[in-house]
């Protein structure tokens, strides 16, 4: 398949086990990460799951041999591939990781096994050996109906293939193979492929069942791979596999059109947002139009029409009828498609605000020949945190530590524009396990009311650390794989631009979630403008890889996130004052027999008895720590930013 050709920025990528030139100027990069986090956090939730029962998308059935055609484009499935069909389960059903497959979904290649984790627990880099395979059921090659087939029965044999994507990177040592299985049971090898160190457009294959070995009631096909043992990296995506007779080796083509990605956010900026500050300003988080590409299969142009269903609480929203674009969708090719953006003001419900999309494509008056791939089905969510990304992870993010001197400080900012005063309760990271274990590192979370040469501020303003943290590597929370930092602080937030990151003394990679979709932007290859990085005492969001960081604030009444995972104390009171930041008044939530304000050396500068508030006017800005005692002694503490006015 080609697709649109968009011009890039430079990426400065470490490669992990890939024979490529590393830039020497890279200050931060992307990794492999070691595990599949969506299927492990699936299989947490999903403890008595057993791939071959019935549940919706993740397909099965119990069936007799297949009989022709076989055909698997895999848009019917999610996570793990239809068992009706495939004998096993170890690749991952998905569409995230390829670019511009040929329809909906494909399988994924890796090096993780059917649960998510690195084979044999282990990351090798210098071990070859095999990883992902995926082997259909047995199909009827002997006969149709009573009649007996021949190799004059043209039975083809076709699929699409894409090394790398979006995942990490093949070289020579890695191989994508097929394999026909004879009727005396031995597995010969029908077709391979060398790994490339860059990603390529599909390719598409198309194989004729040439041996009359093959031609049995157990015929069966495998895809498999040889490749460097390293985890969630060396993909090779599979897409759209067709097994029939009476075809011609010279026709690769197919009387098809499909969806092929996932179509772009209601919001302009966001992929989410809390839905109170949605509505503050409305308009602007609109955008003018919604995109999602199309594919054509055929050899011949299509007018491709389509529409637009979006609901929510059971109420239509829009219910567009079918519209063609201006142009055809050439043959063998894609096209951008463009539907006009809808109201979705005014709703009203507990978070989240979930509407239900519904896009659809035909050709008017002409039935193409698979029709399940004509449609996609996506959730809108508002929830109480902004968010750019889709909450599935590429890559991880951090400073490299290969080519950065390992002494040296280094910060991570990431802007958000709060659009309503709020409060500020949490912040969720999504933390990948990757090359390098970082578990024992440390970290501290930061935020800030501006960055020194950004948007003309002349100093940084910090208005809350964190105490020391480390990674945490979550696999059991509804939010499948984020990391909840509650701030030991009440933080309402003004509203205008904050900054979100962390702070780390030394060089090393944090590893923090990267997608690579970019939250399903309109336009993928591109770097989210809205992230920093410090090194030698200057901000700067030059050379960034294309995507977007995986971190998002929570805003509202604070609650449990991650339900299972959060580690705090349920029973030990904290102090909460507000607002915080402030320049004059502190406030409480009961009488305290004393409050004071103390300063990092722990100086006392001001005392009030019996008080829930205290005047701080008369200090500089800075931190500060607000100590309360209660009336039966207990003390509580916690951090105060105060800006001078």
């Amino acid at each position: 398949m080609r697709r649109d050709k968009i011009n890039s920025t430079i990426i400065f990528l470490i490669i992990f086990c890939c024979s490529i030139t590393k830039s020497l100027i890279a200050q931060v990069s992307t990794f492999p990460i070691q595990e599949n986090k969506v299927i492990r956090s699936f299989n947490d939730h999903n403890p008595n799951y057993t791939w071959g029962q019935q549940n919706n998308k993740m397909k099965w059935s119990t069936r007799d041999t297949l009989s022709l055609p076989f055909f698997d484009d895999f848009s019917t499935s999610l996570i793990y591939p239809d068992s009706s069909k495939w004998l096993n389960n170890q690749v991952y059903i998905n569409n995230h990781f390829p670019k511009f497959p040929p329809t909906l979904n494909v399988a994924t290649f890796d090096v993780l096994d059917s649960k998510g984790a690195p084979y044999n627990l282990t990351i090798n880099k210098d071990y070859t050996g095999p990883g992902d395979s995926l082997i259909s059921q047995p199909i009827n090659l002997q006969d149709s109906a009573g009649i007996a087939y021949s190799l004059s029965d043209s039975i083809m044999f076709s699929f699409y293939y894409q090394p790398n994507g979006y995942g990490y990177h093949l070289n020579e040592e890695d191989s994508l193979r097929l394999f026909f299985r004879a009727v005396n049971g031995t597995w010969l090898q029908a077709w391979s492929v060398a790994g490339l160190a860059q990603s390529d457009d599909f390719k598409h294959v198309i194989i004729p069942i040439e041996n009359a070995n093959f031609l049995h009631s157990g015929f069966q096909f495998m895809f498999t791979t040889l490749t460097r043992q390293v985890g969630n990296a060396n993909h090779w995506h599979i897409d759209y596999v067709l097994l029939n007779n009476r075809r011609s080796s010279d026709i690769g083509y197919y009387n098809d059109y499909a969806i092929q990605t996932t179509p772009t956010s209601l919001l302009k900026d966001y992929y989410s947002m809390p839905y109170e500050h949605f509505m503050v300003n409305a308009n602007s988080h609109m955008p003018d139009s919604i995109f999602v590409f199309a594919s054509n299969l055929y050899n011949r142009d299509k007018n491709i029409e389509i529409k637009h269903t979006a609901t929510f609480d059971g109420n239509t929203l829009v219910n567009s009828v079918f519209s063609a674009n201006a142009n055809n969708i050439f043959a063998q090719n894609n096209a951008e498609r463009r539907l006009k953006s809808y109201p979705i003001s005014g709703l009203t419900s507990d978070e989240p605000i979930v509407i239900n999309r519904r896009i659809e494509i035909r050709e008017k008056g002409i039935v193409n020949d698979f029709l399940e791939n004509d449609f996609i089905e996506v959730k809108q969510t508002f929830s109480d945190y902004y968010a750019y990304d889709d909450g599935t992870a590429e890559r991880g993010f951090g400073f490299d530590q290969n080519t950065n001197p390992k002494n040296i400080e280094g910060e991570i900012a990431y802007k958000f524009n709060l659009e309503k005063e709020d409060t500020l309760y949490a912040i969720s990271t999504f933390f990948n396990q990757s090359v390098f274990d970082v578990t024992s590192s440390r970290f501290k979370y930061k935020i800030w009311q501006s960055l020194t040469g950004v948007d003309g501020a002349d100093q940084d303003s910090v208005i809350y650390i964190s105490e020391d943290q480390n990674p945490s590597y979550n696999q059991f929370n509804d939010r499948r794989v984020y990391t909840a930092h509650y701030p030991d602080t009440l933080l309402l937030l003004q509203p205008g631009n904050y900054y979100i990151g962390w702070y780390q003394s030394s060089m090393y990679n944090l590893n923090v979630g990267w997608d690579m979709n970019y939250g399903n932007q309109r336009i993928k290859n591109k770097t989210n403008p809205n992230l920093y990085y410090k090194l030698f005492g200057n901000w700067s969001n030059k050379d960034l890889p294309n995507g977007t960081l995986m971190m998002r604030p929570h805003f509202g009444s604070s609650k449990e996130l991650h339900a299972g995972i959060d580690k705090r104390d349920k029973k030990v009171k904290m102090l909460r004052p507000y607002p915080n930041p402030t320049s004059d008044v502190v406030n409480l939530r009961e009488v305290y027999n004393k409050v004071e304000i103390i300063d990092f050396n722990g100086t006392k500068l001001i005392e009030k008895m019996d008080s829930k508030s205290i005047d701080v006017n008369t200090l500089s800005s800075g931190f500060y720590y607000i100590r309360a005692t209660t009336e039966s002694g207990e003390v509580l503490t916690s951090k105060l930013c105060i800006f001078a006015k």
